[in-house]
């Protein structure tokens, strides 16, 4: 989290020389200016894969089959400031060049094997298991492709956002990046098959059993004392217990240890044993990156060391809409980071009722007519905690029309403008002026003086009155839904 945040005061500091140059300079200037924040934002984006290899090992028994070893998870993790994140994957047959495109957000078999997809907010999760047995060894690899469009850092604000937001507009925003890693599967049969020449793809056995080995020597042997985290890195946010499971081999967590688990580098951390399994539980209070150091010591003195470290991540406030009006589509940013180990969700409910879900990416709501006067309430959730203020946002009818100058064109004649709330489809949103006495005089709309604003949802009209008696008119702008604005008097005299 520190690196990041060092990134992004690096960041605003760069944007703001980008200021001084851009301000009043000529067009060159612009393009350079231009292609300098371009390359910029190029350079923050990238993906990251937490594995470089997924691994499966089966060794063949008879007629049975048992699962040494199996890395069935993946996550790709995005950096930089970004919006409108987009990732395509493709899986590649390493033994004969074939390809296969994986669904985002869904599962896919090939051959004896299943991979499924899952965005986790602007993360993205790969499992693979095996669905069938298999007597081949198999190596994919598979690549990961990400476009995402640049989002400005919350510090810039004002003058300084616009302009930089029209500078990016110059050029096309979208930004690229892509990452591989390897899934492997290992078949081996004990004893080996005697008699008949083996039909196992050896080039490609070779291969595997490098990658094995390469394995092996970075998280060293299982029968070896070793002790292994679910997770290198944690990522979690203030306030919620994270947990990171630490697998050990070569000792009994119950009979061979000299003195209790150490765990380094976290305060008052909770540790559980369960069968031989570390769980490491703690909480942190602040944004901030930790490393953890996990010792144990074996009854004849021999000691074993894990870390991995814990990065605690600020939570960003959401950006929803204060108010909602029918009709009106509106956007949601739940602005929740990657949690390790949980799904995290964000809910817009009307009372008890569910109206729309999002597991933590953006999402849009449109309001009906029906749901005037109800109040919507906005959550975040993080597993089964909800994290955050839950904000009411009510959903009201737009306000009513306003008659906002009156003009006097002749003795008799005035021009009225008039503004009127609601959606720019709607032909009920439309005013028409009304006059008390209605005998008083004529009204005429100006239809080629009507304009209409989307960012407020509101329309302009002009209307001429021309008064045909000497009694001063009220007037009353009044919409399709009878909203009336208040009333004004025009004079007669």
């Amino acid at each position: 989290m520190t690196q990041r945040r060092g990134i992004e005061i690096y960041f605003v500091l760069y944007l703001a020389a980008l200021m001084l140059l851009v301000s009043d300079s000529p067009r060159r200037e612009t393009d350079i200016a231009s292609t300098a924040l371009r390359n910029l934002l190029r350079s923050t984006f990238s993906l990251l894969s937490e594995k470089q290899t997924l691994l499966c090992r089966v060794h063949f028994i008879a007629d049975s089959f048992r699962i040494v070893l199996f890395d069935s998870v993946n996550t790709i993790i995005p950096t930089g400031l970004i919006d409108s994140l987009r990732y395509s994957l493709v899986a590649e047959d390493q033994s004969n060049g074939n390809t296969f495109p994986l669904p985002i957000d869904g599962s896919t078999r090939i051959g004896a094997f299943e991979f499924t997809t899952e965005t986790v907010q602007q993360a993205l999760r790969i499992r693979w298991q095996m669905r069938a047995t298999e007597l081949q060894p198999r190596l994919f690899r598979v690549r990961v492709q990400a476009t995402a469009v640049p989002r400005l850092p919350p510090a810039l604000e004002g003058e300084q956002r616009r302009q930089l937001e029209s500078l990016l507009a110059t050029q096309e925003p979208i930004l690229e990046s892509e990452t591989t890693f390897l899934v492997g599967y290992l078949p081996e049969f004990v004893p080996p098959p005697l008699g008949s020449p083996s039909t196992i793809d050896t080039t490609l056995e070779r291969r595997l059993r490098t990658l094995l080995t390469q394995r092996q020597e970075a998280v060293k042997a299982p029968d070896a004392f070793t002790l292994v985290p679910e997770y290198t890195t944690v990522y979690t946010i203030p306030y919620l217990q994270w947990e990171n499971r630490i697998m050990i081999y070569g000792a009994s967590l119950e009979q061979d240890l000299q003195r209790p688990p150490q765990v380094i580098g976290i305060p008052s951390p909770q540790v559980i044993i369960e069968r031989n399994t570390l769980i490491i539980r703690s909480t942190s209070t602040q944004a901030s990156s930790a490393n953890v150091r996990v010792l144990l010591t074996r009854r004849d003195g021999f000691e074993a060391t894990a870390t991995f470290v814990v990065i605690t991540q600020a939570l960003e406030m959401p950006n929803v809409p204060a108010m909602m009006h029918p009709g009106v589509v509106y956007h949601f940013v739940p602005n929740l980071p990657v949690v390790s180990g949980t799904s995290t969700r964000a809910v817009l409910r009307d009372g008890d009722v569910v109206r729309t879900v999002s597991n933590g990416e953006p999402f849009t709501f449109v309001p009906t007519l029906s749901d005037t006067g109800h109040t919507f309430y906005f959550e975040r959730f993080v597993g089964t905690d909800r994290i955050g203020q839950t904000i009411p946002i009510p959903c009201a009818m737009f306000p009513p029309p306003e008659i906002l100058s009156i003009r006097r064109e002749s003795e008799r004649t005035y021009i009225v403008q008039c503004r009127g709330y609601g959606l720019r489809s709607d032909p009920r949103a439309r005013l028409r002026l009304e006059l008390e006495p209605p005998a008083t005089g004529k009204v005429q709309e100006l239809y080629g003086d009507t304009s209409y604003d989307d960012d407020i949802h509101a329309r302009l009209q002009q209307f001429r009155v021309t008064l045909s008696s000497s009694v001063s008119p009220v007037i009353r702008a009044v919409n399709g839904y009878q909203q009336r604005s208040a009333a004004r008097e025009l004079s007669s005299r």
